[in-house]
Protein backbone atom coordinates (compact mmCIF):
# COMPACT_ATOMS: atom_id res chain seq x y z
CA UNK A 1 0.00 0.00 0.00
CA UNK A 2 1.29 3.61 -0.68
CA UNK A 3 2.68 5.32 2.28
CA UNK A 4 -0.53 8.20 1.04
CA UNK A 5 -3.14 5.74 1.90
CA UNK A 6 -1.62 4.57 5.19
CA UNK A 7 -1.54 7.62 6.26
CA UNK A 8 -5.04 7.73 5.87
CA UNK A 9 -6.12 4.91 7.08
CA UNK A 10 -3.62 6.13 10.72
CA UNK A 11 -5.34 9.57 10.44
CA UNK A 12 -9.40 7.73 9.92
CA UNK A 13 -8.24 4.92 12.45
CA UNK A 14 -6.84 7.86 14.78
CA UNK A 15 -10.42 9.57 14.95
CA UNK A 16 -12.43 6.62 15.36
CA UNK A 17 -13.50 5.26 19.28
CA UNK A 18 -13.08 2.17 17.22
CA UNK A 19 -9.95 2.28 16.37
CA UNK A 20 -8.65 2.10 19.77
CA UNK A 21 -10.48 -1.19 20.37
CA UNK A 22 -7.83 -4.38 19.14
CA UNK A 23 -8.83 -6.25 16.21
CA UNK A 24 -8.23 -10.06 16.20
CA UNK A 25 -9.30 -11.85 13.09
CA UNK A 26 -9.41 -15.75 12.88
CA UNK A 27 -8.70 -16.97 9.74
CA UNK A 28 -9.07 -20.78 8.17
CA UNK A 29 -7.20 -21.57 4.91
CA UNK A 30 -7.90 -24.64 3.40
CA UNK A 31 -6.53 -25.36 0.00
CA UNK A 32 -6.50 -28.76 -2.57
CA UNK A 33 -4.49 -29.28 -5.01
CA UNK A 34 -3.83 -32.89 -7.90
CA UNK A 35 -4.60 -34.55 -4.23
CA UNK A 36 -2.33 -32.42 -2.13
CA UNK A 37 -3.72 -30.45 0.93
CA UNK A 38 -2.43 -27.31 2.87
CA UNK A 39 -4.20 -26.44 5.95
CA UNK A 40 -3.49 -23.61 7.81
CA UNK A 41 -5.78 -22.05 11.09
CA UNK A 42 -4.36 -18.91 13.10
CA UNK A 43 -5.80 -16.05 14.89
CA UNK A 44 -3.40 -12.97 15.18
CA UNK A 45 -4.04 -8.96 16.54
CA UNK A 46 -4.03 -6.66 13.36
CA UNK A 47 -2.91 -2.78 13.60
CA UNK A 48 -4.37 -0.38 11.11
CA UNK A 49 -1.95 0.28 8.75
CA UNK A 50 0.97 -2.78 9.16
CA UNK A 51 0.78 -5.95 6.89
CA UNK A 52 0.15 -9.12 9.64
CA UNK A 53 1.56 -12.46 8.87
CA UNK A 54 -1.18 -14.50 8.98
CA UNK A 55 0.54 -18.02 8.68
CA UNK A 56 3.59 -19.52 6.99
CA UNK A 57 4.55 -22.82 6.64
CA UNK A 58 7.92 -22.74 6.59
CA UNK A 59 9.06 -25.13 4.01
CA UNK A 60 12.13 -24.47 2.47
CA UNK A 61 10.69 -25.50 -0.92
CA UNK A 62 7.00 -24.84 -1.53
CA UNK A 63 6.36 -22.12 1.24
CA UNK A 64 2.86 -20.86 1.80
CA UNK A 65 2.29 -17.73 2.98
CA UNK A 66 -1.26 -15.55 4.43
CA UNK A 67 -0.51 -11.49 5.25
CA UNK A 68 -3.26 -9.67 6.34
CA UNK A 69 -3.88 -5.83 6.40
CA UNK A 70 -6.84 -3.64 8.35
CA UNK A 71 -7.90 -1.45 5.56
CA UNK A 72 -11.07 0.14 7.57
CA UNK A 73 -13.23 0.27 10.32
CA UNK A 74 -16.75 2.01 10.68
CA UNK A 75 -19.30 1.12 13.46
CA UNK A 76 -21.11 -1.75 11.09
CA UNK A 77 -18.25 -3.43 9.38
CA UNK A 78 -13.87 -4.22 9.42
CA UNK A 79 -12.73 -4.48 5.80
CA UNK A 80 -9.09 -6.39 5.53
CA UNK A 81 -6.80 -6.88 2.73
CA UNK A 82 -5.54 -10.40 2.61
CA UNK A 83 -3.22 -12.50 0.43
CA UNK A 84 -1.89 -15.60 0.31
CA UNK A 85 1.13 -16.94 -1.37
CA UNK A 86 2.79 -19.62 -2.57
CA UNK A 87 6.83 -20.18 -3.75
CA UNK A 88 6.95 -22.00 -7.18
CA UNK A 89 10.07 -24.26 -7.54
CA UNK A 90 12.05 -21.32 -9.66
CA UNK A 91 11.85 -19.37 -6.43
CA UNK A 92 9.65 -16.77 -7.44
CA UNK A 93 6.01 -16.55 -5.47
CA UNK A 94 2.29 -17.21 -7.28
CA UNK A 95 -0.62 -15.43 -5.77
CA UNK A 96 -3.48 -17.68 -4.95
CA UNK A 97 -5.51 -14.97 -3.81
CA UNK A 98 -5.67 -11.61 -2.75
CA UNK A 99 -9.59 -10.48 -1.57
CA UNK A 100 -10.26 -7.66 -0.06
CA UNK A 101 -13.20 -9.02 2.74
CA UNK A 102 -15.60 -6.63 4.66
CA UNK A 103 -17.52 -8.36 7.90
CA UNK A 104 -19.38 -7.70 10.68
CA UNK A 105 -18.01 -7.98 13.71
CA UNK A 106 -17.65 -11.95 14.79
CA UNK A 107 -19.91 -12.56 11.76
CA UNK A 108 -17.75 -15.10 9.89
CA UNK A 109 -16.69 -14.27 6.05
CA UNK A 110 -15.35 -16.64 3.44
CA UNK A 111 -14.26 -16.55 0.00
CA UNK A 112 -13.77 -19.86 -2.25
CA UNK A 113 -11.53 -19.87 -5.27
CA UNK A 114 -11.33 -22.67 -7.82
CA UNK A 115 -8.61 -22.66 -10.62
CA UNK A 116 -9.32 -25.56 -13.28
CA UNK A 117 -6.10 -25.05 -14.99
CA UNK A 118 -4.42 -26.47 -11.77
CA UNK A 119 -6.88 -28.35 -10.52
CA UNK A 120 -6.79 -26.81 -7.81
CA UNK A 121 -9.56 -25.11 -4.85
CA UNK A 122 -8.78 -23.11 -1.91
CA UNK A 123 -10.95 -21.79 0.55
CA UNK A 124 -10.88 -19.01 3.15
CA UNK A 125 -12.85 -18.49 6.09
CA UNK A 126 -12.27 -14.92 8.19
CA UNK A 127 -13.55 -13.99 11.67
CA UNK A 128 -13.08 -10.57 13.04
CA UNK A 129 -13.64 -9.97 16.71
CA UNK A 130 -12.56 -6.90 18.94
CA UNK A 131 -10.60 -7.76 22.09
Amino acid sequence: MNEWKKGLVLFSAMLSPLAMADWQVDVNFEMDRAGKQHRAQTSVSLVPGEETVLFDNGEATGALIGKAELLEVTADEVKISLLVQEQCDDGGWRTIMSPVVSAGLNTPASVKLSNEQLDEFASLKVEITSV
